[in-house]
């Protein structure tokens, strides 16, 4: 059983601002502790249709735009902000610079380091998260959904990955436009000394 830590506050059901529980994933001995939130948080779409994006990727998706505005500013406060280190991505196209979000979402490689064990990958949406779905039933029995990944299908254009509800890798996804909403488990690296 991996150990968790409460950091920041977010909106868990319609009107309940709770406490985020966020799985520990790495801690060094400067304090610093890699995270990823323990449920989805929100159901999004990695892009959205009417944005038409002509190369939807991290460096331009909206969802990572989300992220990194409204998610981060409106989760933590000022105090807990200071505390976030930003974490390099190298997206897959653009001139090889990496950028530095203070919130992003695993590629495969991260989820298979730090998840080897397929049971573990599995996450189950919070309330909100269900009511993002409008109708739809995106998850199982046991309550678990289908997660996002950073990185696009690179078997299939135009396409998101993520986790499914089993735990294993999805690198055919969906369409990024029209296959709706997917589960958000943000990531996150802080200094807690």
């Amino acid at each position: 059983m991996r150990k968790t830590m409460e950091f920041g506050r977010y909106l868990m059901d319609e009107n309940e601002l709770r406490e985020i529980e966020w799985i520990i994933l790495n801690e060094d001995s400067d304090g610093k502790k890699l995270l990823i939130s323990k449920n989805c948080l929100e159901a999004m779409q990695y892009e959205y249709t009417e944005n038409r994006n002509p190369d939807p990727n991290w460096r331009n998706c909206a969802l990572r735009l989300w992220l990194n505005n409204y998610f981060l500013h409106n989760a933590f406060t000022v105090k807990e902000k200071e505390k976030m280190i930003p974490i390099p991505v190298y997206p897959q196209s653009g001139d090889g610079t990496p950028l530095n979000d203070k919130v992003i979402l695993f590629d495969q490689k991260e989820v298979e380091k730090y998840f080897p064990d397929e049971k573990e990958r599995r996450a189950k949406p919070t309330a909100r998260a269900k009511r993002s779905w409008k109708g739809q039933r995106l998850y199982t029995e046991k309550g678990y959904c289908i997660w996002l990944l950073r990185n696009p299908s690179d078997l299939f254009g135009g396409n998101w990955t993520g986790v499914d509800p089993e735990g294993k890798l999805d690198l055919t996804g969906g369409d990024i436009y029209l296959s709706g909403p997917q589960g958000v488990r943000p990531v996150i690296m802080i200094i807690d000394k």
